[in-house]
């Protein structure tokens, strides 16, 4: 069965989520206390591998529980299954009725009974004592219009009397709120029958029973169905739930653990190693005996025997899981040997790579994760691997960000033979390439737990992590892009690339096409940016203005390989002002008409014409004009709507830009393609 959706209701926080569309891998995101937790673990419940119930004390929500939790059996979880094709030939065979069905919905509830609902619907009510009653009134009507054939009146009125005051006797007997059942009906047939003994009698008799027929048919059919459904709860996926991923030690010292395992059976980190026993088979109290008895092995044959089973169960499942593990890990083979050395049982690991043997613990985190979690889904899903669902609660948690891309890529992979569905709140586990399996889980305004599935919500926190893997994505595309021209903002971008397209319809050489221009957010923010594109070892170079340049910038700057004339440009080297920047490539008249549109107020004469070496000293026009507007009309200067705007009106009027501001653009572009 595969799992097309599912609802979560009256659990804990959760009054309803809403039918919830899923694939073979589902993300839910979301922040602390948003109910994914809770989510995961009522639907784990519908056919736990653990075998736990639903407890209406501690789940049922707290507010209501006074007042509701026993007025009715409330339903908690629900999924949508699609058959295989398999399964639809198996239920058609148990039930007629199901003939055409193709996919089921089951809901368990707190008592732990399930209902079941067939799609297309099917359906037969259950025989009711009603029912019965009105067959017998039917049956008594019937015998009252007999005909006798010629010459048999008497014979007849006789079998009718009888009959009529048996029938009258058992409708009489029927409680009204009893239950009907197919032996009653049966007996009540025979007792109809056996009051014929020619060929004539059978012949008016016969159409007496037909109502009760009609019941046991009815019957038989619904027995069908319940036959059915009971197919069907056999066959649902295990749900295995995991919200603690202990790692397995290398080595375990078997009296110690099954001390804890008696006395604190709750422990954490006892679930996958209790696992890892029942999956080697081995039984616990056999294995603390054959300890005690360790001098004594040569001497009796009995513990003999003992210890060589124990060693070809260990032998027998080392084998079955490096074959099983091979599968899931997907890199290289590994291979796992099962060992018991005195009182320790003990887990070695090789490779093809390389065949020496080492503990478990000395392998990566990553390896130790997966090997742990996997062998308690082995485990606990009973072998049925292909059958079972797992849901995953903050899987790689302590996992590195390198590691939790890992992770995701293998749940990817085994998501084809296995459902997943895991929460998380990394931005690194999150597939930007797959936002259609993403489910955002949030608290909505009434305090319950929502789940978005077609829209997102409008809280930020619950965002986050998907706008924090955006933002990873592009740095990643970032540094592993081609040749890199790194600019201190946004607006240096804008104006870049308009003056790109300028120079590029007039003919001249514009930037070369495998450039691509990176705003670091700030000059704060150039050198960590820089930094670690050369330290991805890609080809780029860095344009500056001369002013507000974070102190020692300039100075590390070389360190990395980079400085002016070699990977570092200042846009002074283009115009004679030292704190230049991208505006003053441009002459002050136009670039003066765009601020006037913005700022229609601002006195721009006000800037006064300062002679060359004065000019050489000042900072940047847009720093100029910043000064002016916050110092006349008290607010921010908001640069980057005079560079969109001016941005605007090169690409609509290239021809307006004079001959200066091409040679300065085309100078600086010819620098930039020799330097990267």
């Amino acid at each position: 069965m595969q799992l097309a959706e599912f609802r979560v209701q009256n659990y804990k926080i959760i009054e309803d989520t809403g039918w919830i569309p899923v694939q073979n891998l589902t993300t839910f995101v979301g922040k602390n206390e948003s109910g994914k937790s809770a989510i995961f673990r009522a639907l784990s419940k519908l056919n736990p591998s653990d075998g736990e119930g639903y407890d209406g004390l501690k789940e049922f929500p707290r507010q209501r529980y006074a007042a509701e939790i026993t007025r009715t059996d409330w339903p908690v979880a629900s999924g949508r299954f699609v058959l295989t094709p398999d399964e639809q030939r198996d239920i058609a065979a148990i039930s007629e009725l199901c003939s055409e069905v193709r996919s089921v919905e089951v809901t368990r509830h707190y008592t732990g009974t399930y209902s079941i609902t067939y799609h297309p619907d099917v359906g037969v009510d259950l025989i009711t004592p009603p029912d019965l009653i009105y067959a017998i009134e039917s049956a008594i009507e019937h015998i009252r219009n007999l005909i006798a054939p010629e010459g048999k009146g008497e014979e007849l009125g006789r079998i009718k009397e009888g009959l009529l005051a048996f029938l009258e006797e058992q409708k009489s007997a029927i409680p009204v709120d009893g239950q009907v059942h197919k032996r009653h009906i049966a007996d009540l047939i025979n007792a109809i029958k056996s009051r014929a003994n020619e060929p004539w009698q059978h012949d008016i008799l016969d159409p007496v029973t037909e109502p009760m027929y009609r019941l046991i048919r009815q019957m038989e059919i619904f027995e069908g169905l319940m036959a059915a459904n009971r197919y069907v709860i056999e066959h649902l996926p295990k749900f295995v739930y995991f919200d603690q991923y202990n790692v397995i030690e290398s080595a375990i010292h078997i009296p110690t653990f099954i001390a804890t395992l008696k006395s604190h059976p709750d422990t954490p980190g006892l679930r996958a190693t209790h696992c890892l026993f029942r999956h080697v088979n081995l039984d616990l109290d056999q294995l603390d005996r054959l300890g005690s008895h360790k001098n004594a092995v040569d001497d009796n044959p009995i513990i003999r025997r003992q210890v060589d089973e124990r060693s070809i169960l260990l032998s027998t499942a080392s084998n079955l899981m490096t074959k099983k593990f091979e599968d899931w890990w997907g890199q290289r083979k590994i291979r796992f040997r099962y060992d018991i050395d005195g009182d320790y049982f003990r887990v070695w690991v090789s490779d093809d790579l390389d065949p020496s043997e080492i503990e478990l613990e000395q392998r990566s985190a990553g390896l130790q994760y997966f090997f742990s979690f996997y062998l308690v889904f082995l485990v606990e899903s009973g072998d049925a691997y292909q059958d079972s669902i797992l849901l995953l609660d903050e899987p790689g948690l302590q996992l590195h960000p390198t590691a939790q891309q890992q992770a995701t890529r293998f749940f990817e992979r085994i998501s084809h033979q296995n459902q997943i569905f895991f929460s998380t709140h990394s931005p690194f586990m999150i597939d930007l390439d797959h936002l259609d399996r993403v489910r955002t889980v949030y608290e909505g305004e009434d305090g319950t737990t929502k789940v978005s599935v077609s829209d997102w919500p409008a809280d930020r926190d619950s965002l986050f992590p998907l706008e924090a893997a955006l933002a990873t994505r592009i740095a990643e595309r970032t540094l592993s892009g081609g040749k890199q021209l790194v600019v201190e903002d946004t607006h240096d971008l804008w104006l870049l690339q308009a003056m790109n397209y300028v120079l590029r319809s007039r003919g001249k050489t514009g930037l070369s096409p495998d450039i691509r221009i990176t705003p670091s957010g700030g000059a704060a923010n150039l050198l960590p940016l820089a930094l670690m594109m050369t330290a991805h070892k890609k080809p780029a170079a860095v344009l500056l203005s001369g002013h507000n340049i974070p102190q020692g910038v300039l100075e590390k700057l070389p360190s990395m390989h980079i400085r002016e004339g070699n990977g570092l440009l200042l846009y002074s080297s283009f115009v004679n002002r030292q704190g230049a920047g991208i505006e003053d490539l441009f002459s002050p008249e136009f670039y003066h008409r765009c601020v006037k549109d913005i700022y229609p107020d601002l006195p721009l004469g006000q800037i006064s014409e300062k002679s060359p070496a004065e000019r050489n000293e000042e900072r940047g026009i847009a720093l100029q004009i910043a000064d002016l507007v916050e110092r006349r009309q008290g607010e921010h200067f908001e640069r980057w709507r005079v560079a969109e705007l001016l941005s605007d009106r090169i690409c609509e009027s290239p021809q307006n830009l004079d001959e200066e501001t091409i040679d300065r653009f085309s100078r600086l572009f010819d620098e930039i393609n020799r330097l990267i």
